[in-house]
This record gives structure tokens, C-alpha cells and sequence, in this order.
């Protein structure tokens, strides 16, 4: 469904709404494009005192998902340590504009993310006036694990500051290409690898007819099995990816197991890793030791490359088991520790 036409006004002033006995404010405003409308949540630290002004920590959501769906912990987490926390979807994703639906377009969703930092930064004099805009982190998972990294080495070219966080937190990135990864999936499983390789290329190329007669997009599984024409397709990739979909959401919008099939493409060449070098902001990055789809070592390869960054691997756990049980909640210590030390534990100097 086509959801450009969403009649949402993007004013300054929202009303707070409540989801699961949690206040938050909805804020409309442009997206990296300045045309299409994003939706945007923003949650006030526990006990928020109305003359006070809030450290922020921004979240930037995994590949293919929406704002709904597996945040609420860290959200949660970040409000009890003294954090405002502030979510929001990708163009063409859950409750922002844009078409075709799904569209995987890693620089389109750093664009979105660069374009949520100056929409805080315009707004901290009035409607976010709560907000000590000298005091936002960066917070991604998987591919939004990558666009926080991409989003850090912007500071470099921005004579403004508003792109420059003053700490980055990237869980399990997405730091090097998708074909790398589909690489180490041939050489990991050759035969379901291959199958699965050839059976997207089809897609692609079914793709490229489809556009030319029907003018639609053409669609492919965001998750699958081995050997299925989808973008993640490592063992357990299926059940771990869906696992998040049915975790603590509330209002999903439109959203599908599905990207458009020029996704798969875009992710092909996305590398962050090219980038980091760039990054001056004190960064964790944290792997899972059995990751196959973002694995550790390239975690720990780009905190070495980092001038202020640090890594912490998870042992014994994949990629998707990070999210629930003993893991989150060591996971969420270790952030909350990392973002107490630069965004709480800083003097008025430093601001």
C-alpha cells in the first residue's frame, strides 16, 4: 500500500500518547529526501523533570524492520539509567511514507537517520526544548549497527555539529558487504548457498522484466531457510529474524517478510568499514561470537580502526540470540555503562 499520501502534519507539538502504560510523543518531520514524512517516536527518561534538560540516545533499527518491533527493552533500559530515548522507521518502512513499500536502501536509511539528528538539533529551542542536543548517542543493530557507523563518520565533514554524537554504540553491525557475507554463506554451505544465490539472481533478472511491463517491484523473503531467494539465508536466520517481528511489538504498520529485490542489491556494495577510520566519537561495537551474518572478527577489526573504539564479543551465541534471556541483559549493562561514561559523566566544559 502507498503510503505517500499520509495526511500526518508534521508540527512541533505532539501530544503524548501511551504504549503499554509508557508515555512517548509522536513527532512527523522529512526524511533525507526532504519529501517524504518519517514518523518518529520520542520517550522521556523515567522521573523527567520539566526544567531539565535530557541526554538522547537515537535507535536505528536492523534490516527490513520497524520501530515496533524488538526496541522496547533498550528503550525501557535507557529510560531508567536517566536517557531519553527517540525511535523511528526508515522511508517506505511501518509508519513512514514512501513507495514501493520495503525498500532496503542502506544510504537512504543514513540519510533518514542524518536527517533525524538535524530535526532534534531544529527543534531543541521549542518542542524539544528537553533535550540537551549536546549530549546524543547513537544506538544500531545489525544494518542500523552500520548506519550509526556511517552516520559517526559524517562528523568529520560537519562544520555544524549536528551529525557528531557524542558516543556510538553499534550491536552485532553491519560493518563489511552483503557479498561478502553471501561469500562466506557459498563457502560456510556450498550447495544450499549456491541454490540460494541463483534462485536471487533469478529474482533479479525477473525483476528487471517486471519493472519494464508492469512498472511494479518486484518482491523477495527479507529472512528464508538455506537455499530459499532470500536476503538472509544462514541456519537459524529464519526463526531468529521472525523471532523479533512477534517480540514486544505494537502497531506494525504495513509490515511484510519482504524487501524489494533491488534491496538485495544495494546491500551488495554497503561497507562501512571503508568509512570508520573517519569516526572520532568513543564507539562500542559488540559481536556474538557465532554470528554468521555479521561476524565478530569484523566487529573487532573496525574498533581497532576506530581512534576511541572498544569492542566486546558475546560468547557461545549467534546473531539472534542477543536479543532475549541473560545475553540482553548483559548487553544492556554494558551500553548502559558506556553511555553513562559520555553522555552522563561529562562536565559543562565538555558540552
Amino acid at each position: 500500500t502507498d503510503k505517500s499520501t499520509n495526511t500526518a502534519i508534521p508540527g512541533e507539538d505532539s501530544s503524548f500518547a501511551m504504549i503499554d502504560g509508557d508515555s512517548y510523543q509522536t513527532i512527523h518531520y522529512l526524511g533525507g529526501d526532504v519529501k517524504t514524512m518519517l514518523t518518529g517516536r520520542l520517550f522521556l527518561p523515567f522521573g523527567h523533570q520539566t526544567a531539565a534538560k535530557s541526554p538522547m540516545i537515537v535507535l536505528a533499527t536492523g534490516l527490513g524492520l520497524v520501530q515496533d518491533y524488538s526496541l522496547d527493552p533498550y528503550v525501557t533500559a535507557f529510560q531508567k539509567a536517566g536517557f531519553a530515548a527517540f525511535t523511528f522507521d526508515y522511508r517506505t518502512f511501518g509508519l513512514s511514507d514512501g513507495y514501493p513499500r520495503h525498500q532496503v536502501k542502506p544510504q537512504r536509511h543514513v540519510e533518514d537517520l542524518k536527517a533525524t539528528l538535524k530535526m532534534i538539533h531544529a527543534r531543541s529551542k521549542t518542542s524539544l526544548s528537553m533535550i540537551d542536543v549536546n549530549r546524543i548517542g547513537l544506538w544500531g543493530t545489525s544494518l542500523g549497527g552500520g548506519h550509526v557507523l556511517m552516520t559517526a563518520t559524517a562528523a568529520a565533514n560537519d562544520l555544524s555539529g549536528i551529525l557528531a554524537p557524542r558516543a556510538v554504540v553499534a550491536q552485532v553491525p553491519h560493518v563489511r558487504s552483503a557479498t561478502e557475507s553471501v561469500i562466506g554463506t557459498v563457502l560456510r554451505d556450498p550447495v544450499n548457498g549456491t541454490i540460494g544465490l541463483l534462485k536471487f539472481l533469478g529474482a533479479v533478472v525477473k525483476a528487471g522484466v517486471s519493472a519494464i511491463v508492469s512498472g511494479k517491484p518486484l518482491y523477495i523473503p527479507l529472512c528464508g531457510r538455506p537455499g530459499d531467494p532470500a536476503m538472509m539465508q544462514n541456519p537459524g536466520d529464519h526463526e531468529g529474524y521472525l523471532s523479533l517481528t512477534k517480540r514486544n511489538s505494537k502497531d506494525d504498520g504495513d509490515w511484510r517478510n519482504l524487501a524489494t529485490v533491488g534491496s538485495g542489491l544495494a546491500t551488495l556494495v554497503y561497507r562501512p568499514m571503508n568509512h570508520v577510520a573517519n569516526i572520532r566519537a568513543p564507539t562500542l561495537l559488540i559481536g556474538a561470537e557465532r554470528d554468521t551474518l555479521c561476524p565478530a572478527g569484523d566487529s573487532q577489526d573496525a574498533a581497532n580502526i576506530i581512534l576511541k573504539g572498544e569492542y566486546v564479543s558475546i560468547p557461545n551465541l549467534g546473531h539472534f540470540d542477543i536479543y532475549d534471556g541473560e545475553a540482553l541483559r548483559q548487553i544492556l549493562k554494558i551500553t548502559i555503562v558506556f553511555f553513562h561514561k559520555h553522555l552522563l559523566l561529562i562536565t559543562a566544559s565538555e558540552r
